[in-house]
């Protein structure tokens, strides 16, 4: 009997054996199908969009603003003359010149130790002094031209250890300076830089470049900022003494910021902090900038299909601009509220005419700052919701800066052939920020790889 029931045991393994092969074979064959799947999927949603531009143009070339049937002329043309739309996107007609930082011209180690440095920014006067945030808790200051002295092996380093580093309640995120055109009581706000942190606190450091050398403190304030989640990012305004902060709480605070004497002395000044408005939106602030005049603030909330802006001389009054728009007024064949990206950055043209966005769908997005229409879209890297999509403008306004997640390479965009015309290599790993300078052709990037660099042409 024991025999018999060993026996009997042994059949059914090797059975239950086999309907696992079996059943390993169908999963494998599953996954291949949800592969496939999945990039039929992806092809599809590329036709989607394509559909719906051609359907928008369509319905905008026969509709009105009113809603009415346009009158074709005996010429067959409309009765309409949009001239937003002939006029905006002029620019993007001819080729960019081909000036844009090229060359990776100084390699920064170590400014934050053995972390990564998550953030960048130039001091928007001259571009003479380095700011980087790093996940060592430290907000850093230098001024990276001393590491193009000729014939010094050793000046980059030289750079980096002569670097005022300040430590900070958490790891800084974002770092933006002030712009020392804003007047206080007929006094000029110094140079400052505000650097928000992982904790939802943000900090601002007071510094002084002289013949010898850097000075920078960190400096009271007559009120604390901080936020319940942490920072998501933070700007100046261009024009007044205002700070915009976002925080993954939903909030996004609007601060001014002012002497609290005409003297600015490093160890005595305290900055005046008050609330000029407080604004709570329906999801998470995931990038934010001022407008080129400073008039308004501009806001992505993640899981709109819309820019959010606030007119900051009508009392923060809310627009909104449609991201799915593709020319005049006209959305999408009625895919208005459809959200098909996330916009995880953005950047004012030189100009202050455009804004380029950079999404978590592998696609960077020209639009028009004021009409919202769509003048280009970008192609050819990789940025998922996984990674950190950021983008900058050259001086020049004729191209665009983006990173992807697939090397430590800068994408350059032509904006007017919409094509990558050149891919600056240097980094080890994917770029974790970047600034582009509206004054010089400068580019600084920071990356997973540990080392900031500064790109010149």
């Amino acid at each position: 009997m024991d025999l018999l029931g060993d026996i009997g045991n042994a059949d059914q393994l090797t059975s239950v054996r086999s309907e696992n092969a079996v059943l390993n074979k169908k999963v494998k064959e599953l996954s291949l199908k949800v592969k496939e799947l999945t990039i039929e999927n992806q092809s599809l949603l590329a036709e989607v969009e394509i559909y719906r531009t051609e359907g928008s143009s369509t319905i905008n070339n026969n509709i009105n603003n009113n809603g009415s049937p346009l009158l074709l002329s005996s010429s067959g043309g409309n009765n309409t003359n949009n001239d937003d739309d002939t006029i905006a996107g002029t620019e993007f007609i001819k080729s960019g010149n081909g000036t844009y930082p090229t060359e990776a011209v100084a390699s920064l180690e170590q400014l934050h130790q053995n972390s990564n440095p998550l953030c960048c920014a130039l001091h928007p006067i001259d571009d003479t002094v380095l700011a980087t945030g790093g996940a060592d808790f430290y907000l850093s200051l230098c001024q990276w031209g001393g590491a193009l002295v000729p014939n010094d092996e050793n000046a980059a380093y030289k750079v980096t250890q002569k670097a005022i580093r300040l430590r900070c309640p958490g790891p800084v995120i974002c770092v933006a300076f002030s712009h020392q055109s804003h007047q206080n009581q007929g006094s000029t706000l110094p140079p400052i830089v505000a650097a928000g942190c992982m904790d939802g606190s943000v900090v601002m450091a007071g510094f002084q470049a002289g013949v010898s050398g850097l000075t920078a403190k960190l400096l009271k304030l007559s009120e604390e900022i901080k936020f319940t989640k942490y920072i998501k990012n933070l700007c100046w305004s261009p024009t007044a003494p205002l700070l915009a902060v976002a925080s993954a709480d939903g909030m996004v605070i609007i601060y001014k910021v002012v002497l609290s004497s005409s003297s600015f002395n490093l160890d005595e000044v305290v900055l005046e902090v008050t609330v000029d408005e407080k604004l709570h939106l329906s999801g998470t602030v995931e990038t934010l900038c001022f407008t080129g005049d400073g008039r308004s603030l501009v806001c992505y909330v993640r899981d709109t299909p819309y820019l959010s802006h606030f007119n900051i001389e009508k009392d923060y009054e809310h627009t909104k601009t449609n991201l799915n728009k593709t020319s005049g007024d006209g959305v999408c064949g009625g895919f208005g509220d459809h959200v098909s990206f996330a916009v995880m950055d953005m950047a004012m043209s030189p100009n202050n005419k455009y804004i380029a966005l950079a999404t978590d769908k592998s696609r960077n997005i020209v639009i028009d700052s004021v009409s919202g229409k769509q003048i280009r879209n970008l192609y050819g890297h990789t940025n998922d919701g996984f990674s950190n999509p950021k983008i900058g403008w050259s001086k020049n306004g004729q191209y665009v800066f983006g990173n992807t997640q697939e090397d430590g390479s800068v994408c350059v965009w032509d904006v007017a052939s919409a094509k990558i015309v050149k891919r600056l290599e240097g980094h080890k790993n994917p770029i974790r920020s970047m600034y582009s300078s509206r004054i010089t052709d400068t580019l600084v990037t920071t990356s997973f790889d540990k080392n900031v660099k500064i790109w010149l042409n």
